[in-house]
């Protein structure tokens, strides 16, 4: 059998989200002439998309599991050519049913290839690597949406020049097959030590049932609130982007998970001291996030200009006009604090995920049930503003419940991270050790990890790894 490196398979995964994922971001608004929002991808205030983001991820923890992770790349890949021959299809005949259908298979597509992204990105780097990896591919994302932003907003350009672009766009959509193909299936990885992953054969009935059955393991019980809360946070507070310094700001703040990933990485001391540090960084930026966002709530406005028969559309942008007018600074400065906030509440919480499990299937289930939470969690928030009457003028309301509920859930991963336990330079499977080439000495430890399903005892004079069901 042949084996590929980790560095070598996250390579190709890189490429394909690059010519699927980035670009699609990248020049989509431009073609559509869509009006930038630069919302969290990971929920959707919009209602049809927001209910199949919530559906795909719990869908995504079968498909990853039952299919692997090169057909969902692959099946992803396709959804993206149809996409594009869609945008291509709309400058030669204007919208149509193809278009809407393609579109909607393509946010299917990308939702379940982004729990199968995340499980890559948490399963294949070492223990060193895996925060970074993760801030890596999350600035991808968020840097792909906020560059398309801008081109958009700077430069509409002439229906000529978008119908060219679109034909381009369809090119590099139709080369993403390639290095997806290339992806090799996860029991090939193996790292110079030696250590593999092993993801044995599963069935829909046991996927059903081991999924179930997470909802009773302590851990996952304690990260629901903290995978619902700050999305419905994020949802109810409305957040709107008045220009390209709104957005540019936003995800400035973002590459503070660059120095956040560093610190959670680095062996400057035990993997529990650095996480319960990472929290406490966590609630500063989420306290100051909050803060500043409370405070341009509560100010004092002149809304006498404000007609109640208005529309919600119309009563925000007279909001937003008097923020933006009279509270600038502040206003600007708290776009960076939900930046910084919102990205790292995403990376803390999947670094956390990462060291709860070694196991590659219970990984997908956990990052599965994180995408689903986390975007029923913001579209909640978003419907409850936006079905409450003038929601711009009255959205203190839930964004207050959702204030102490965020709170809560902090304090439920403390009490996570407290269980956190010292491991070595392993992957997220099934603990075994062979040498291609020579005998490769064992990664000693003497500890106990405690997963959803299984239970490995790693102990220091044996060069195997025995594991008992629980």
């Amino acid at each position: 059998m042949r084996y590929h490196s980790p560095p070598t398979q996250l390579l190709l995964v890189v490429v394909t989200l690059l010519l699927t994922t980035s670009v699609r971001r990248l020049v989509y608004n431009y073609l559509l002439q869509v009006p930038p929002v630069n919302e969290n991808l990971s929920y959707d205030g919009y209602l049809s998309t927001g209910i199949i983001a919530c559906c795909c991820g719990f869908l995504g923890i079968f498909l990853v599991n039952l299919s692997g992770i090169r057909f969902i790349f692959v099946c992803y890949t396709l959804t993206n050519i149809l996409c594009a021959a869609s945008v291509v299809s709309y400058y030669l005949q204007g919208p149509s049913a193809f278009q809407f259908v393609a579109m909607l298979i393509n946010s299917i597509g990308y939702d379940i290839g982004r729990v199968a992204t995340l499980v890559v990105v948490l399963a294949y780097p070492g223990e060193k690597w895996k925060a970074r990896a993760l801030a890596a591919y999350l600035l991808v994302e968020y840097f792909s949406i906020t560059m398309g932003d801008v081109i958009a907003m700077v430069n509409p350009g002439s229906t000529h020049q978008r119908y060219h672009l679109s034909i381009a766009y369809l090119c590099l959509a139709l080369l993403a097959p390639i290095p997806a193909l290339a992806i090799a299936p996860s029991d090939q990885v193996v790292r110079d030590n030696g250590v593999y992953l092993v993801t044995p054969k599963t069935t829909l009935l046991t996927e059903l049932r081991q999924t179930a059955k997470m909802f009773t393991n302590k851990y996952m019980l304690l990260l629901v609130p903290y995978m619902f809360s700050y999305p419905f946070l994020f949802g109810s507070a409305e957040v709107e982007f008045p220009n390209i310094k709104a957005i540019v700001l936003y995800d400035a703040g973002k590459l503070f998970i660059v120095f956040m990933s560093q610190m959670l990485d680095v062996r400057w001391t035990g993997r529990r001291t650095r996480g319960l540090v990472g929290l406490a960084l966590l609630i500063v930026f989420f306290a100051a996030s909050i803060g500043s966002t409370a405070a341009l709530r509560l100010i004092k406005y002149d809304l006498s200009g404000i007609d109640m028969t208005w529309s919600h559309d119309k009563i925000a942008k007279f909001v937003m006009g008097k923020v933006f007018n009279e509270q600038y600074v502040l206003l600007m400065t708290s776009y960076f604090l939900a930046g910084a906030a919102s990205s790292f509440i995403e990376l803390y919480g999947y670094w956390v995920m990462g060291t709860l499990t070694n196991d590659l299937k219970s990984s997908g289930r956990f990052v599965g049930t994180y995408h689903s939470t986390m975007a029923i969690g913001g579209l909640i928030g978003y419907q409850t503003t936006n079905r409450t009457e003038h929601g711009a003028y009255t959205s203190n309301i839930p964004m207050f419940i959702a204030i102490p509920l965020t709170c809560c859930s902090l304090v439920c991963m403390y009490f996570i991270v407290r269980r956190i336990t010292e491991t070595n330079d392993w992957t997220l499977g099934r603990m075994n050790y062979r040498g291609y080439g020579s005998q490769i000495e064992p990664e000693r430890s003497s500890e106990t990890i405690v997963i959803t399903d299984v239970k490995y005892v790693h102990t220091t004079d044996s060069t195997h790894s025995r594991a008992t069901t629980r």
